[in-house]
């Protein structure tokens, strides 16, 4: 007997030990087949597919620029002993090959029209893109913010006080010869405690759908105190002006949304009352108010349109007390189809792609007697040229029709003898003001407070400029871009300026 005491040659019963196995049934061996058959499919269907991407891939050309994001993609990287061991060139190329995929832009454009496809929108929808908070509002008390806004400018004030009855009524001296005083603290740092950033939200109002902006705030100290310092920096006799525009969020954000934006104009107005009373407040935000069912401002892209821009001229125009040209002397031009930044903010909304928009710019009466000379910014003379051009598909850069872009020095020669000579310091929405102002100064210099490389104390002074206007929008003053106004008055301290135009050329 073995082990379990069953005697040798006995019969074992299904009960007393291991089960006898089951025949498998006809059903079984079909499933299986089916199953197995299923799996040869899909291999023979996604091999294909695989070559197909593998050839889509490496094959066609890869994409260098992407219209709907606004900018120039990746690059691959340049390979060093250095950055191949610290992973950042195999991470350069993985970034390279994912950013620069072939016909990139249709593939989005595809893919979000998908999902669209697949969507619920309704009349009154509203798509959130990104976090977005509530803000707290300002209020006619001081808060601690608006306390510690109000702190952090007070010494620039006192220090543009003290020397306002000294060094601002000096005559202009040299480069050389110049002690300017500058703010020195990390803004950035300071404000980070609280400035809120929000996202966008797409609207469908009037039967068309516009993409917002929300305004999360910001204590506008380092505007506030490079104005301050500049004023205090330069010749009482030369006018500096202040003019914030607001988002168009401001303007057309629903109701039950108006918690997650700030009152742009309480901004504006508690920023503007730090300033130097010796700077002029250029108020857009009430005259923009008044034209709000007009087409000031682009439903398709984060800037404003070229009708809010003139409002804004005219209103600066009479601040400063020079001559200005009624909208019907200009020629209006039109763009059909124009859909802008707004598409690539909202994630693809496909439906600011489906809905484009006209843009009309406007080009004055004595267009054709001025002259665009156009600079680096290290102010070397490049070339003279157009300053309305068309640059890549006009339907989806129209903004861009404003001298071309913001990396450059601009200088506009008039037929204007007044002998007023203004700087424009500015962020991409000031692109859309010069135009307008061809018959009010006889020189306009355009510099983009990003960009610009030189000291803005000492061009001004070397140029000759009479009237100084920092023209932006609430982001710029309140937000990052603010923090490259200090430098302005710091950077390339003392150097002589030259224009090397070449009038030859």
């Amino acid at each position: 007997m073995d082990n379990n005491n069953t005697p040798v040659g006995a019969t074992q019963h299904p009960s007393e030990g291991q089960a006898p196995k089951k025949k498998k049934s006809f059903n079984s061996y079909k499933r299986a087949s089916v199953k197995q058959f299923s799996s040869v499919l899909s291999i023979l269907i996604m091999l294909p597919v695989f070559v197909v991407m593998i050839v889509f891939f490496t094959c066609f050309p890869r994409s260098e620029v992407s219209q709907i994001e606004k900018r120039t993609l990746a690059k691959f990287p340049e390979f060093t002993i250095e950055n191949y061991f610290n992973g950042s060139f195999t991470n350069g190329i993985n970034q390279w090959f994912t950013d620069t995929a072939p016909f990139r832009d249709d593939l989005k454009n595809n893919g979000n029209g998908l999902k669209a496809f697949f969507g619920i929108t309704t009349q009154d929808s509203v798509n959130v893109v990104g976090d977005i908070k509530k803000v707290p509002k300002k209020t006619t008390k001081k808060t601690d913010e608006t306390s510690k806004a109000s702190q952090v400018s007070e010494q620039a004030s006192q220090a543009s006080t003290q020397t306002s009855g000294t060094e601002a009524s000096k005559p202009e001296s040299s480069a050389q010869e110049s002690s300017q005083t500058v703010p020195q603290k990390n803004y950035r740092e300071l404000d980070a405690e609280y400035t809120v950033e929000n996202g966008v939200i797409v609207v469908n109002q009037d039967g068309h759908y516009r993409g917002l902006e929300m305004f999360g705030g910001g204590s506008g100290n380092a505007y506030v105190d490079s104005l301050n310092s500049l004023r205090s920096n330069l010749d009482s006799k030369i006018n500096i002006y202040s003019m914030i525009v607001p988002l168009a969020s401001e303007y057309y954000t629903p109701a039950n949304f108006d918690s997650y934006t700030a009152n742009q104009k309480e901004y504006i107005d508690e920023l503007s009352s730090r300033l130097d009373s010796g700077i002029k407040t250029v108020d857009a935000a009430t005259v923009l108010g008044k034209h709000t069912e007009e087409n000031i401002y682009c439903r398709t892209d984060h800037h404003w349109m070229p009708l809010g821009a003139y409002y804004a001229a005219q209103e600066f125009a009479k601040v400063a007390g020079v001559d200005f040209k009624e909208l019907s002397t200009f020629k209006p031009e039109t763009i059909e189809g124009f859909v802008g930044t707004m598409y690539a903010f909202s994630g693809g909304d496909v439906n600011i792609k489906n809905d484009p928009e006209d843009f009309t710019y406007y080009i004055p009466d004595n267009y054709e007697k001025c002259k665009t000379d156009f600079y680096d910014t290290d102010f070397t003379y490049d070339y003279t040229g157009s300053y309305f051009k068309q640059v890549g598909d006009p339907q989806s850069n129209a903004y861009l029709t404003f001298f071309g872009g913001d990396e450059q020095i601009v200088k506009l020669r008039t037929d204007v003898k007044n002998g007023r000579k203004l700087i424009l310091i500015k962020d991409s929405y000031g692109n859309a003001l010069p135009g307008y102002l061809t018959n009010s100064f006889e020189e306009i210099y355009i510099v983009d407070m990003r960009y610009f490389k030189l000291n803005l104390v000492d061009f001004i002074k070397q140029m000759g400029i009479t009237d100084v206007l920092f023209g932006m929008v609430t982001y710029s003053a309140f937000g990052n871009n603010s923090y490259e106004l200090p430098d302005l008055l710091t950077q390339a301290q003392g150097e002589t300026i030259v224009d090397n135009y070449d009038s030859e050329a």
